[in-house]
């Protein structure tokens, strides 16, 4: 009978006394669940304020259920012949001043089978555009990032920012909007109507940061991550309006956080963002991140293969990276309906910590990561800083990894996995 003995027989009267707690609250505590029905289809039961587990099916390419298409080549790009970064993005501009078809795609770069030496970013900027590779193999279109520069292999990005349309904003009058919501009310429901884009926006309250006691740590500098300030958490789901009955209104996606007025509520208003690109895709390719051999910490390479903002409706699939120092996928706050699939990322060449080895990572919302694999990772499956959500996960799995995945830190809200 020793410490660990007495401290195992704590632990375990601890979690009987949770079990006995849980017990007992069982019979008053509203259950909010998801059953399988008759029919085959999901049924949501929620509590009596009215949440709900989110419908997360909304997340990925095309708001979710849409297929990724498969786009034609308009150019074809061979290997060996020199100047392999300034040929390819000579073909992407090529195919980016192509007209938009009526399917909303301009075409697709095909890469031959070989290896291309690229010496910085490669960049697509106008919607409409993939990059297609022959393949993720050794075998297969094999890009290989070269030189000392910290950079992304990839960079998809639109231009400017979402703005705000003047005179449009709205107050929120419910009382309580609850998570997993499709509807809510307006104090007024005039020059709103069925297409509009519109931001459903929800403050970081003082009061609201008290209730979460994330005010409350002394010693910390106030601008810290741990010391919140009203405004820091603020939450801007996208959405698009899909009905309007007088004041109330009902839009495409879900939110992930409920809405309560004593907690400052929340407003919505359409916004503008002309340059926000889309039906962009990145497909079929291996990427590698050159390195000194000699220094196994080697962080004076490529950090990141792919990073995306300011899109919509995009995609990455069927990409092998290795030895990135961090994100092999990165999507940013303005990208959105993201599908990522059948992608994997090996043996990472960094540091052990930091930013380092976040591998398949959004800060954005309506994003899907399914069939993904990665090895040596530390965050392999992340979310990033007040992400919107819905957020998926879906049978990814990881090998060796060197710490949890989950949001990074925050209010992240809506991820599934």
């Amino acid at each position: 009978w020793n410490f660990e003995s007495r401290r195992l027989t704590r632990c375990w009267a601890l979690l009987l006394l949770c079990v006995l707690l849980e017990a007992g609250h069982a019979q008053t505590r509203p259950a909010i669940s998801v059953k399988l029905g008759a029919d085959g289809r999901l049924v949501y039961e929620s509590d009596a304020q009215g949440n709900r587990v989110v419908d997360f099916s909304h997340a990925g390419y095309g708001g979710g259920g849409q297929a990724i298409p498969s786009v034609p080549p308009k150019i074809h790009v061979e290997p060996g012949g020199g100047n392999d970064r300034r040929r390819i993005q000579a073909a992407i501009d090529l195919v980016s001043a192509m007209p938009l078809g009526a399917d909303g795609f301009r075409g697709a770069v095909l890469l031959k089978k070989g290896r291309y030496d690229i010496d910085s970013s490669i960049r697509i900027n106008a919607s409409g555009v993939v990059l297609r590779g022959e393949g993720g193999g050794e075998g297969g279109t094999v890009l290989v990032a070269t030189g000392t520069s910290r950079r992304s292999l990839i960079v998809v990005e639109g231009a400017g920012e979402r703005t705000e349309i003047k005179d449009t904003r709205r107050k929120v009058s419910d009382d309580y909007v609850p998570a997993g919501a499709r509807t809510l009310t307006l104090d007024k429901g005039d020059g709103l109507k069925v297409g509009d884009r519109i931001v459903v926006h929800r403050p970081s309250t003082v009061e609201w940061i008290s209730l979460l006691g994330m005010n409350t740590f002394p010693g910390w500098r106030p601008e810290s991550r741990l010391h919140w300030q009203p405004g820091s958490r603020d939450i801007d789901w996208d959405r698009t309006v899909t009905a309007v009955e007088g004041n109330r209104i009902t839009f495409d996606a879900p939110l992930t956080t409920a809405l309560e007025r004593k907690y400052g509520g929340g407003s919505v208003y359409r916004y503008e963002f002309q340059g926000r690109i889309s039906r962009v895709g990145i497909e079929n390719l291996r990427c590698v991140s050159a390195y000194d051999a000699a220094r196994p910490l080697d962080e004076d390479h490529a950090w990141f293969a792919v990073s995306l903002d300011k899109v919509e409706n995009a995609w990455v699939r069927q990409l092998t990276a290795l030895h990135f120092v961090s994100y092999v996928v990165n999507a940013e706050a303005d990208a959105m309906k993201l599908t990522v699939e059948d992608c994997e990322a090996l043996d990472p060449v960094s540091e052990v910590g930091g930013y380092r080895r976040r591998v398949f990572y959004t800060a954005g919302q309506l994003t899907l990561f399914q069939r993904c694999r990665s090895r040596r990772g530390r965050r392999d499956f992340a979310v990033g800083h007040a992400a919107a959500g819905p957020n998926v996960f879906l049978d990814c799995s990881t090998e060796e990894s060197l710490d949890y995945s989950g949001p990074l830190e925050s209010w992240a809200s809506g991820v599934l996995y």
